[in-house]
């Protein structure tokens, strides 16, 4: 299998399946088709070949083992070998524009706006034995990395930078985008799509930003801080929680007059589950997030955050 073979579409079924607009109507036709069709608004999560007029070919339940998805795409291809050339040929079906767009299940990043890459890994622990100066703190458990990004709009990114910095110079990083950072992106989003903090199991935190170096080119900052999240007020007794650290640079280009860098990373011990991450580790073991800008002109980049489903709330509005 060649790029040639398909086009390939990523989208988020909990939109797709509420949107009242031709794209949504189109997805559920072709999900129709398949095994999963949706009875009472449940999901229709699951890898789909299909072709250009809705007719589905193949079709997985989602999965991250990409020998799934070699199979799926497979049998996709051998049954589309088997249709009628009239069918095949290039030009066979005409796609318009769409009519309208179903605005409220339409996320795109408000202009101006940063986006910042975050990674999460479940990680090993120290092994027995091992020291600072012959292990590194933490091993990575496997290869597979969860994924989301972090939007901040302009005025936000923009309030990360101090007026008339000078070096030496300490600030807590701005509320909002402090909360948002902990409520929605450090989570253990691992094995599936992870329960949200609340305001109210932030149980402490302490995010600062120092001022590194400060020059009519740019200013470099460092943030650094820690927070406890849990869903009870003695993590002890918590269902779920994380008690990490973070550290990072941020770097602002004064004569692009945009953030060039944003590294942080986040490490803690994380506990517990929700309702769609089962198979947690039991008791507290090490979970790392990775932060990276993001090019905000990609359009792989350009997926929403998990959590701006509630795009109010993700914002800091009170959720819905």
């Amino acid at each position: 299998m060649g790029t040639e073979d398909y086009i390939a579409v990523a989208a988020d079924d909990w939109y797709q399946r509420r949107r009242q607009d031709a794209e949504g109507e189109f997805f559920r036709r072709v999900a129709d088709q398949g095994p999963r069709k949706g009875q009472g608004g449940s999901t229709r999560q699951g890898i789909y070949c299909l072709t250009a007029d809705g007719h589905l070919l193949a079709y997985k339940n989602a999965g991250q083992n990409p020998d799934v998805m070699r199979e799926v795409l497979s049998e996709g291809l051998a049954r589309w070998a088997k249709l009628p050339e009239s069918q095949r040929r290039p030009g066979a079906v005409e796609i318009g524009s769409p009519e309208s767009v179903d605005e409220r299940y339409s996320r795109t990043l408000p202009p101006g706006g940063l986006v910042v890459k975050a990674f999460t890994r479940a990680l090993d622990p120290p092994e027995q034995g091992d020291t600072a100066d012959d292990a590194p703190a933490c091993r990575v458990e496997d290869e597979a990395a969860a994924r989301d990004h972090l939007w901040l709009t302009e005025r936000e990114w923009r309030s990360l930078i101090p007026t008339n910095a000078c070096e030496g110079q300490t600030l807590s990083v701005p509320a909002e985008i402090a909360e948002r950072i902990l409520r929605f992106h450090l989570v253990d989003n691992t094995r599936g799509e992870p329960p949200h903090w609340s305001r109210e199991e932030i149980r402490r935190h302490e995010l600062t930003l120092t001022v590194l170096e400060t020059s009519p080119s740019g200013t470099r900052l460092r943030l650094e801080g820690s927070a406890l999240l849990s869903t009870a007020a003695d993590p002890d007794r918590a269902d779920r929680g994380y008690d990490v650290s973070l550290l990072g640079y941020i770097d602002y280009d004064a004569k692009a007059d945009r953030i060039s860098r944003f590294d942080v990373a986040a490490l803690g011990e994380h506990w517990g589950q929700g309702p769609y991450t089962r198979g947690a580790r039991p008791g507290r073991t090490p979970l790392g997030v990775a932060f990276q800008l993001a090019d905000a002109t990609s359009a792989s980049n350009a997926v929403p955050p998990q959590a701006a489903r509630d795009l109010h709330g993700y914002f800091g509005g009170r959720p819905r």
